[in-house]
């Protein structure tokens, strides 16, 4: 079978199965609408955007999709590396999640639209791109849409992807039959691949893109000034969250179901021989809140939700339970010890970044496939400790918050490490424009 039937035949096929999944696609739509999405979602997931946005001005358009709130952060340091290479451009922003939306608009100020991604069901995204018609498309991580890849070469638009990341699950499925041939068609659609590590380059390679159209350019997510927070801020949030100067506080982040409980008892075991420690748990999905409430209350202690902090002292038998959006990021520069969560179970991990941007020891457990070159970097420099059950976590946080001197070590090893990572986004935007031919 030539080349060009290979390719046919694949997007029938995945046509096909797109069509087959449609009824979860609707019925996702229709939870998210039941749940508060504005019922404008409706037109822009099915491609039905703007049509005015064809006569705002601007070369080139640009078209960044980024999935949610991690890929947001990758994506918004690359958009203001565009913005100052084409200050003249026409940019849309789009995400899949809520709360990727919300910390789009709220970290991207230069963006010239946000909307929601459309379903990639035919006709949709050939809706969504006749009324952008980007010159380039860029994709954050691991978005691999076929219909919205196929639609936009329809209309001449280049594709990159960003940030690239192939986790080992992805990998593992790219070499069976099926997945193969499927990857092999998805990416085969990317003029050019931006990735994050040698380890996501070599893996990429393997699932069948020239050597030509790869390229290791860093990751964009620590090509970020270390942030630092003054301490008249970080005191006025201690105050809300009634923390005395003397609290040392654990931050337990993105935690999931399976996880919350381990850590409690974690807490309850290093309280015993460090009585001023303070448990923060953010669980990863909102709608957790009131189950994790519930846990901490069969272990006999007290759930404060964040949002109904007063400033009243906080006492060691009261948890706080974070029930806000957006803000986690800034409360590790609070933290003392962090835990990233999804790692105690196989959730493959979250951003374990996160804390080590405001030079916070970072512990997370052995599941970690979705960051894993980020673990192995914290591991390697010394930032971040891997444990394999709740008596390594405690064990390791109990060394980590008796001493004063591992932890300011550790902080100096966090910004010379961010050092080293300077300039990715630039690279980024500069490959692009070579891709542009400006």
């Amino acid at each position: 079978m030539s080349g060009c039937s290979c390719q046919k035949s694949m997007w029938f096929v995945y046509n096909e199965a797109m069509w087959l999944l449609s009824p979860a696609f609707f019925a996702y739509g229709l939870r998210r609408i039941r749940d508060g999405t504005r019922k404008g979602a409706v037109q822009e997931w099915i491609g039905r955007y703007p049509i005015e946005w064809l006569n705002y001005e601007g070369k080139p358009r640009i078209w960044v999709h980024a999935v949610s709130v991690g890929e947001v952060v990758a994506a918004s340091s690359v958009i203001a590396a565009l913005k100052q290479k084409f200050p003249n451009s026409w940019l849309l922003v789009t995400t899949v999640t809520e709360t990727g939306m919300r910390t789009a608009k709220q970290r991207i100020r230069n963006a010239n639209a946000f909307a929601f991604l459309p379903f990639d069901i035919t006709p949709f995204p050939k809706w969504a791109m006749t009324r952008v018609k980007p010159d380039v498309l860029v994709l954050t991580e691991t978005e691999l849409w076929g219909n919205l890849m196929h639609e936009a070469k329809e209309v001449g638009a280049k594709i990159v992807l960003v940030n690239g990341r192939i986790s080992d699950a992805t990998f593992s499925r790219s070499q069976t039959p099926l997945g193969k041939l499927l990857y092999q068609w998805l990416l085969s659609h990317l003029d050019i691949c931006l990735m994050r590590s040698e380890l996501d380059a070599e893996r990429i390679l393997k699932m069948g893109v020239q050597p030509q159209r790869v390229r290791v350019t860093g990751d964009v997510k620590l090509d970020q000034p270390q942030i630092r927070l003054s301490e008249s801020v970080k005191a006025s949030l201690r105050s809300e969250l009634g923390l005395f100067s003397d609290h040392l506080l654990f931050i337990a982040g993105s935690t999931h179901e399976g996880e919350e409980e381990a850590i409690l008892r974690v807490y309850q075991r290093l309280c015993k021989s460090i009585p001023n420690l303070r448990l923060l748990l953010a669980p990863r999905h909102l709608e957790r809140v009131e189950s994790v409430m519930a846990t901490v209350h069969s272990l006999g202690l007290t759930p404060m939700r964040r949002s109904m902090c007063t400033g009243k002292p906080l006492r060691q038998n009261e948890i706080l339970v974070l029930d806000t959006i957006g803000e986690l990021s800034k409360l590790y520069a609070l933290a003392t010890v962090a835990f990233v969560g999804g790692s105690l179970i196989q959730r493959g991990g979250h951003n374990v970044m996160e804390p080590a941007l405001h030079g916070v020891p970072v512990l997370f457990g052995p599941h970690v496939d979705n960051f894993r070159p980020h673990a192995e970097l914290l591991l390697r420099e010394k930032v971040g400790f891997q444990v394999r059950d709740e008596n390594e976590l405690a064990e390791v946080a109990q060394k980590l918050l008796t001493s004063e001197p591992l932890r300011r070590t550790i902080a100096w090893q966090a910004e010379q490490l961010l050092a080293q990572h300077r300039g990715a986004a630039e690279r980024v935007a500069d490959a692009i424009a070579r891709l542009l031919n400006h």
